[in-house]
């Protein structure tokens, strides 16, 4: 694992969210536990686009710092 997923890591687990700059477009990792009028219960990671708003949904932190690895190269800054 890379230094900047290593960081990104820890700083989603002691804050539940960071935010990170791939290719200078900033996307958001957080924690989903509740959410919605209704309350709705969720143990979800979601990776959200700060531009478009557009989500994609992780069981798991694990499963979610794979995907970055994999699709998110160009990662430069990690924001608190």
């Amino acid at each position: 694992m890379s230094s900047k997923l290593k960081t990104i890591r820890n700083v989603a687990e002691n804050k539940t969210w960071v935010s990170f700059l791939n290719e200078n477009h900033p996307f958001s990792l957080l924690h989903w536990s509740v959410a919605g009028v209704n309350q709705e219960q969720k143990d979800v990671w979601l990776l959200q686009d700060e531009v478009s708003f557009e989500v994609q949904e992780f069981e798991t932190i694990e499963l979610a710092l794979a995907w970055i690895d994999e699709n998110m190269k160009g990662i430069t800054d990690v924001l608190g």
